[in-house]
């Protein structure tokens, strides 16, 4: 099935869903892991893909919102209206964050006067001229947005699991399956 339906979610969707999944977790673990490293080459390199894999994330969640435009959204499982109402805000706040969170480190790099290169492929052209007081801010939204971010995607996670082991509905499985 290409589209999303009422009753289920597309190949699309879920790819999604998941590419992306696995990507901000990676990135939430990878930028732990770049604080630790000291300064030298393979910081930079790991800086580098950092920044790299942030570009593609803010361009797949462009994609993954234009696709959820032009598909219908499935209907809610959950048998309470106001969990589902919670839900509805969850995601929408985590496509917030998953937005906010690359757009804040591109800005902090610039800001600290470092190009954006996304796989050495090409660079972002620069919005911010270089201002190390806007790169401290920037820095520090980055921040705060990844520790949103990491305790949003672990709320959403425990939802999917209390669905699936306490509801006993077919929200988690659906995102799996389709179905």
């Amino acid at each position: 099935m290409v589209k999303d339906t009422v009753d289920s979610f597309s190949l699309v969707s879920r790819l999604f869903h998941w590419v992306i999944a696995l990507m901000v977790v990676g990135m939430l673990l990878g930028g732990l892991f770049v604080g630790f490293l000291p300064r030298g080459a393979f910081k930079s390199l790991v800086v580098d893909l950092h920044r790299s894999t942030g570009f593609v994330i803010l361009v797949l969640m462009a994609l993954r919102l234009w696709w959820r435009s032009v598909n219908p959204r499935p209907k809610d499982l959950g048998p309470n209206a106001f969990e589902n109402q919670i839900g509805r805000l969850m995601h929408i706040f985590l496509y917030i964050l998953v937005f906010l969170q690359p757009l804040f480190g591109i800005l902090m790099s610039q800001a600290f006067g470092s190009q954006v290169s996304v796989f050495g492929l090409f660079t972002l052209p620069a919005v911010l001229p270089k201002n190390p007081a806007v790169g401290s801010v920037f820095s520090q939204m980055h921040s705060i947005t990844a520790l949103l971010l990491a305790i949003s995607v672990a709320i959403h996670a425990a939802a999917a699991l209390k669905h699936h082991y306490i509801d006993r509905d077919r929200t988690l499985v659906r995102m799996i399956s389709g179905k």
